[in-house]
């Protein structure tokens, strides 16, 4: 028999809320994880790990991300309420009525570990009739026992003695605390820490200051967030020595957590060279500490996630290493880099590794006149310290000009400074500026994704995965305020204006960091301006040397590919209802051409559309579906497949979380009540929209607009966008279509979303509207104009 109906009798306890203390109704709120206790479960134990959070009632199954571990849910007690507050999804205080605050309950699992899984961050999600929860997360660690932050520890003389190896526990409780442990060494022995905290969202930034017995300082070790989270000290005499943990930014709070192993920990950061022939095999050697072997002989097997690398556990001392090693597979001929003074020449295709311990390392290719080519650095994503940059020169060492930069228009950077990441920046005036615009902020070239929809907006530019995309392989920077900001003209090199007393900028082909997913690494796309050969440079950004600074340089022509990821990767459908998936490609090489996307593997009762990623486009959304009467008796996997001529590609590759399972009926339904539109560029249309609310629900109703191609906008939104109100059940807006818009034909949808405290997706969706955005009107004797190069 199918147990789903009759848990979502259990739910309906945590629906029935008072309509007079709230006044817009129940909702249903989605499953959440606050916490996971302990953070951290020995190897080949069996341990207890509590799951707290809101809605967790019914819960009765358990799903991990890794192998070898197995779980029973021993209880699930509900605990006492909170003081309310109305809390939003970010965990912010909200001025909206979010319902009354879901019933808290803590989960009990019995949790065997296997002595041969693996060392490392587990995420977890619970099964419950509402739905799969956010993932949870704690670290399966080595059977070290742990030294508690057991207070008062704030000074040498209240230091918790400690015996290694060990982990480090605690919290820097409040600005300013400190923990201090007491340790004893031998003479010559090298203490490795490595902060697990770090893997688990901590916001602690540890400084670990080691003092001798006298109290003497003798050294002082900080974390860079940016690097493996690991340090290591060589201690020069034997003794008894003070360990006292604090946070970089004076910070302090409840999510200032450490768990930091400490002792001759078997630990891998890297390789080299960083990476091996697909198919074939390399002789490594190994960066790190304590391991069995200096060098190992690796094979180039793809890694079940991610074909493009392989994936490896060295030996150590006494067991494996507590991490995995990332290595590239290559797919062209593999060469040393010799380094000296004389350019070495090289072929393309190639991949040369190498160790950056002098100022530059530069190679000679010979390239022939409009022949496209890719230089790609792959360092910090392998674990290498070195913050690259390359440039193409010239043979006789001159930069390669790339285009001609005309500023036209100056206005500046305003209200506060920006980051170098962030989509959005605010811009004195929009004025002369429009969508698909190029414009210069320092050294960066964007594109203008959205103009601002009111005088207190910013500018919001092309992005990728929350990054914004600098083009032209420009870096992208943070911009002070006040900075000056520029619309542009991008032409061809060489090209000579009459001045407009504004900057006139010769860009050259230079890359210090590729952009989205390249992290540090560079990435240059270069087209020969004539036949010849020409060099490539590669140094780091900071000027730094040394043997730890390896680099694997891929010079290649372009491989068009693209990558898949599925949001949310646990869809909760609603019985008898639908709910939007957004499937977003990562598009390699300027790889721009269509992707086929469909769901497979779905279970007996559920259905999905199909979808294209059109040219000009990074995503699709597509609708997943339940039928009434749908039953499941455990969450099942599913997996999204992308098809582009002879590449298919499946987002998250066998990720053993990304599973789809039902709720109960949602607190509305959605109508798309208009079902064509039609457009003509510069022109505008209605769309009408409708809800049902059930089970007393009141509360207003944001309005999703999905899938719209780029050129095509909603008017008039205001901050809180196409809303439908408490006192409403119906909406229309406004649909508009640049000048510019490019012809074409896409379904579009509208989804619904009630607002509720959790972060999961609550949005329902409407039957797919048709929109076709009708070619320009070409008017005779009017030439059209080209496109600007």
């Amino acid at each position: 028999m199918k147990r789903f109906p009759i848990l979502f009798a259990c739910a309906a306890v945590a629906l029935a809320q008072t309509a007079a203390e709230w006044p817009t109704g129940p909702r249903t709120t989605p499953p959440m994880v606050n916490s996971v206790a302990p953070q951290g479960a020995a190897r080949g134990a069996t341990v207890e790990l509590t799951v707290e959070g809101l809605n967790l009632a019914g819960a009765d199954r358990v799903f991990f991300s890794q192998p070898g571990i197995a779980a029973r849910i021993l209880r699930v007690k509900e605990l006492p309420d909170l003081p309310e507050m109305r809390l939003g999804s970010a965990g912010l205080p909200s001025t909206i009525d979010l319902g009354a605050l879901p019933p808290r309950h803590q989960v009990t699992l019995e949790v065997d570990v296997s002595p041969d899984a693996p060392t490392g961050p587990v995420d977890l999600r619970l099964q419950t009739p509402l739905g799969t929860t956010p993932a949870g997360r704690f670290l399966v660690e080595p059977y070290y026992g742990e030294s508690p932050d057991q207070e008062p520890n704030n000074s040498s003389e209240t230091a918790f003695e400690s015996f290694l190896p060990t982990i480090l526990v605690g919290t820097i409780a409040r600005p300013g605390d400190v923990d201090y442990f007491r340790i004893a060494v031998k003479e010559g022995e090298e203490v490795v820490f490595e902060d697990g905290a770090q893997r688990l969202g901590t916001a602690l930034q540890p400084v670990i200051t080691i003092f001798d017995e006298d109290l003497g300082e003798v050294a002082e070790l900080v974390l860079d967030p940016a690097s493996p989270p690991v340090l290591a000290h060589r201690f020069n005499k034997a003794g008894t020595y003070f360990l006292r943990i604090s946070d970089y930014q004076q910070g302090g709070g409840n999510g200032h957590v450490y768990r930091i192993k400490t002792g001759r920990l078997p630990v891998a950061l890297s390789a080299f060279p960083l990476g091996v022939p697909r198919g074939g095999s390399a002789q490594v050697v190994w960066r790190g500490f304590n391991l069995k072997q200096d060098t190992a002989e690796v094979q180039g097997t793809p890694w079940e996630h991610d074909e493009s690398v392989a994936r490896v556990r060295p030996a150590g001392r006494g067991g494996s290493a507590l991490s995995d090693v990332t290595l590239a597979l290559g797919d062209a001929p593999e060469i040393a880099a010799k380094g000296g003074a004389e350019p070495q020449t090289v072929p393309v295709p190639a991949i040369v590794n190498g160790r950056l311990t002098e100022a530059a390392h530069t190679f000679r290719f010979r390239a022939g006149k409009g022949e496209k080519l890719v230089f790609e650095v792959l360092a910090s994503r392998l674990g290498s310290p070195l913050d690259s940059v390359i440039e193409v020169l010239d043979a006789g060492g001159k930069r390669v000009e790339r285009a001609t930069v005309r500023c036209v228009l100056q206005t500046s950077v305003t209200l506060r400074d920006h980051d170098s990441v962030s989509p959005g920046i605010r811009i004195q005036s929009p004025t002369g500026f429009k969508v698909g615009d190029w414009m210069m902020i320092g050294g960066e070239i964007l594109k203008v994704e959205a103009m601002p929809r009111t005088p207190d907006d910013d500018f919001r530019f092309q992005q990728f995965g929350g990054q914004r995309i600098a083009y032209f392989d420009t870096t992208g920077e943070a911009h002070a305020l006040d900075a000056a900001a520029y619309r542009v003209e991008v032409h061809p090199p060489g090209a000579q204006f009459s001045s407009n007393g504004l900057p006139l900028v010769r860009l050259h082909y230079r890359n210090d960091d590729g952009g989205p997913g390249f992290g540090k690494d560079s990435r240059l796309r270069f087209t020969a301006p004539a036949d010849g050969d020409y060099l490539l440079r590669v140094s780091d950004v900071r000027s730094l040397t040394g043997e730890a600074l390896a680099y694997r340089l891929e010079m290649r022509r372009p491989r068009p590919d693209f990558r898949l990821s599925v949001s949310p990767a646990n869809p909760n459908v609603p019985l008898g209802g639908r709910i939007p998936v957004t499937v977003t490609a990562q598009r390699l090489d300027d790889f721009d051409g269509p992707i086929e996307i469909r769901v497979e593997d779905l279970p007996a009762g559920f259905e999905s559309t199909a979808g294209t990623i059109l040219p000009g486009q990074d995503s699709t959304t597509l609708l997943v579906a339940a039928r009434a009467d749908a039953a499941l008796e455990s969450a099942a996997p599913f997996r999204v497949l992308g098809r582009a001529g002879n590449l298919t590609r499946t987002a998250g590759n066998a990720d053993p979380l990304q599973r789809v399972w039902l709720m109960p009926e949602s607190d509305i339904a959605m109508t798309s009540e208009t079902r064509e539109v039609e457009l003509e560029p510069g022109g505008t249309a209605e769309v009408t929209v409708s809800i049902a609310r059930r089970r007393g629900y009141g509360g207003r109703v944001p309005v999703e607009v999905r899938n719209l191609p780029p050129g095509v906008r909603v008017l008039d939104v205001g901050l809180n966008g196409v809303l439908i109100n408490e006192d409403e059940n119906r909406r229309s807006f406004t649909l508009e279509a640049l000048p510019d818009t490019e012809p074409g034909e896409q379904p579009i949808y509208v989804s619904g979303r009630v607002e509720t405290r959790s972060p999961q997706q609550t949005s329902y969706a409407g039957e797919a509207i048709r929109l076709r955005v009708k070619p320009r009107p070409q008017l005779s004797g009017i030439a059209k104009p080209g496109n600007q190069p």
